[in-house]
């Protein structure tokens, strides 16, 4: 794995041993988590073929000024770095960040995992005192007791102390401005294709509220049984790869084949 920058912002880049797909992925993490938590996920991704970079679009913003806008242009700008044609696949923030990435012309598709919902408080970040933090313009905490339990749940027991413990503050006008219904999602369907994936007992993102997302900007559904919130790892990271990579094969078809000279002809 290694360091490069994407316009303004760090990406961790990491290449597969033989590259089996066109497309680069561009990952997006979760609200007060980091490029390590995508590591489980960035790793199995570059095992099937994938070139992957994993950016933290959180890392050393200001929480009072930086708004959800913001990550978007940072998260944009990004993209158009790597070249056109990429494909976006966000976690939590990171897929509603991913779904709305997808409207650009520079994208060819979004993915987003249990995306955070705009317009619904969840209780990932909704607390008392993280709304006080957002009234005095401080930095959102992460979740403790039951909600942090309920976070890394669907973790491998193993990794969830490591998990924990490098989790981080998050930027409160931005996440405010998502409850508050940012962004303007392009209803309908778009020129790119989108998916969600969600765990049917995330009670961050909730199941009846992401199908109704999903259906009102004409993206693709796909069920995770039995899973809560932490897609990308544990026993659901399997699942959600394997959805997503359907779906993108699926959509994107011989697009996504790298065709070697021996193979044109």
């Amino acid at each position: 794995m290694s360091e490069v920058m994407l316009g303004r912002i760090a990406a961790q880049l990491q290449r597969p041993a033989t590259r089996k797909f066109a497309r680069p992925l561009i990952l997006f993490s979760e609200l007060f988590t980091t490029t390590s938590h995508l590591s489980l996920l960035t790793g199995y991704l570059a095992r099937l073929g994938w070139e992957v970079y994993a950016i933290d679009l959180y890392a050393h913003q200001d929480p009072a000024r930086t708004s959800l806008a913001n990550l978007i242009e940072l998260a944009g700008e990004a993209s158009r770095a790597i070249g056109a044609g990429a494909i976006a696949i966000g976690h939590g923030l990171g897929g509603l960040i991913a779904l709305k990435l997808a409207e650009a012309p520079t994208l060819r598709a979004g993915v987003a995992l249990a995306p955070f919902l705009p317009g619904f408080a969840s209780p990932l970040c909704a607390t008392w005192r993280n709304r006080l933090a957002a009234w005095t313009g401080r930095a959102l905490q992460p979740p403790r007791g039951r909600l942090l339990f309920e976070l890394v749940a669907d973790a491998d027991t193993f990794h969830r102390a490591a998990l924990i413990r490098n989790l981080r503050p998050g930027p409160s006008r931005a996440v405010f401005d998502a409850i508050r219904g940012a962004p303007d999602l392009l209803f309908g369907s778009t020129a790119n294709p989108r998916l969600v994936v969600a765990g049917d007992s995330d009670i961050f993102a909730p199941y009846d509220r992401i199908a109704t997302l999903a259906n009102a900007i004409g993206a693709e559904l796909a069920t995770i049984r039995g899973r809560g919130h932490w897609l990308i790892g544990g026993r659901a990271l399997e699942r959600a790869v394997g959805e997503t990579q359907r779906f993108l094969v699926k959509r994107l078809g011989q697009e996504l084949l790298l065709l070697y000279p021996e193979e044109t002809g």
